[in-house]
């Protein structure tokens, strides 16, 4: 676009822009808004080191005693509620376990074609890899400075 023409449009665009009336707040507005600030935050939506004390000490002793349990392996657990869980957890359990295992298998096979093909081949292949990723970002940055960059003005 021609610099004339776009002054022109700016100045129009300021001038519809100022003609326009100042829009009113719905009523009441303000008052709520100045309640709503007067009012104090409740303790726990505070940042943890503005708690009480007592609550700190109490949420603390509350972490620990989870941790504890989990790493007890829930024996401070009442049996029936550890099969109930046991039960409803199983297929979940279950499922992870399976992905344990074809992790557990991968790796093996990735141990097994090192040994048999060479640490430097497959240092080779990694920096390979690792150089191919770094091309393809490059050009993924070429690419996008293109596309963003700002074309120069036609002057007509």
């Amino acid at each position: 676009m021609n610099p004339e023409m776009e002054k022109d449009l700016e100045m129009e665009i300021a001038r519809a822009l100022q003609g326009l009336p100042d829009l009113a707040a719905p009523p009441g507005l303000l008052t709520r808004t100045m309640l709503a600030l007067e009012q104090p935050v409740p303790w726990h939506a505070r940042p943890w080191t503005k708690w009480p004390v007592s609550a700190r000490i109490a949420f603390l002793v509350f972490v620990l005693a989870a941790v504890a349990a989990v790493l007890v392996e829930w024996r401070l657990v009442e049996p029936a509620l550890r099969g109930a869980a046991s039960r409803r957890l199983a297929p979940a359990l279950a499922d992870l376990k399976c992905f344990w295992s074809v992790l557990g298998g991968l790796a093996g096979a990735v141990v097994l074609v090192v040994e048999q093909l060479g640490k430097v081949f497959m240092l080779a292949c990694l920096a390979a890899a690792a150089g191919a990723c770094a091309v393809c970002a490059g050009f993924g940055t070429v690419l996008v400075r293109l596309t963003r960059a700002r074309p120069e003005r036609n002057q007509l």
